[in-house]
């Protein structure tokens, strides 16, 4: 009796660890994780599972006449399938399934770098119990239409400064965006002129067929401009993208 009161407030309850058979992923493709349940001291009813894919993004929030920043977690995608069976005290249970990233979750890698916090999430439902979860870091990379981009823009001669992960959204008459947050690119020139571009911004929102490239270029003394523009997924090579991105330039 004492062993099952333990049990269900967590003390010796099963735990999950979720293992992605994909060493890389891209937005917008399917991957496969493998969960392994190992049960605790006595036997316990699973419910079922839980994934979320979630990001660190960076939040604003007004206090009185200051604006606060700082990170938050936000749940970009869930899944909850169904595990409805018994395991037993000491037992391993292991399952696989098959997720599919959306086209707009964030990168996390670019030529080798990280550049942003993303992660899955695996959570297991135990009857009258607390869940043992586990966390595990991602590693995507941009799609080639965006690696086309990013790298049309460096030939133009910028260079990446930075990127991050913004809590909100983006709205342009071509597209918006459907997730909590989006990404955010920031090149600055090789060499600054008089008139010139101080800093591009570069925002990707991709639908699955065509990737909308939002373009905020901050110019001396003439401020923020915000241009925007759709290329087709299957333009993925820097000639391909060429005449887009030309366009916004300008």
């Amino acid at each position: 009796m004492l062993k099952k009161i333990l049990a269900s407030v967590g003390i010796g309850k099963a735990t999950v660890d979720a293992i992605l058979l994909d060493d890389q992923l891209r937005a917008g493709d399917d991957f496969t994780v493998e969960v392994v349940i190992k049960g605790g001291e006595v036997e316990q009813a699973l419910n079922g599972l839980e994934f979320a894919i979630m990001a660190q993004a960076k939040a604003e929030q007004k206090l009185g006449d200051d604006e606060v920043k700082y990170n938050k977690s936000v749940v970009l995608q869930s899944w909850k399938p169904m595990l409805k069976q018994t395991i037993g005290a000491n037992e391993t249970l292991t399952r696989q399934f098959k997720l599919h990233l959306h086209p707009e979750v964030p990168a996390t890698s670019l030529f080798g770098q990280r550049i942003a916090k993303v992660w899955l999430q695996t959570g297991l439902d135990i009857k009258n119990g607390i869940d043992g979860s586990d966390k595990d870091p991602l590693t995507i990379v941009p799609s080639n239409t965006q690696l086309a981009v990013l790298e049309m823009i460096e030939n133009s001669g910028y260079r990446l400064f930075k990127s991050d992960i913004e809590a909100g959204g983006i709205r342009t008459r071509e597209f918006s965006s459907h997730l909590p947050c989006y990404q955010e690119y920031e090149f600055k020139p090789e060499s600054r002129s008089f008139f010139g571009a101080k800093e591009l911004e570069v925002t990707f929102v991709d639908n699955g067929q065509e990737t909308g490239v939002l373009i905020e270029i901050d110019r001396a003394f003439i401020g923020d401009g915000y241009r925007s523009i759709s290329i087709p997924n299957h333009c993925d090579s820097v000639d391909a993208v060429r005449p887009y991105i030309e366009r916004l330039l300008g």
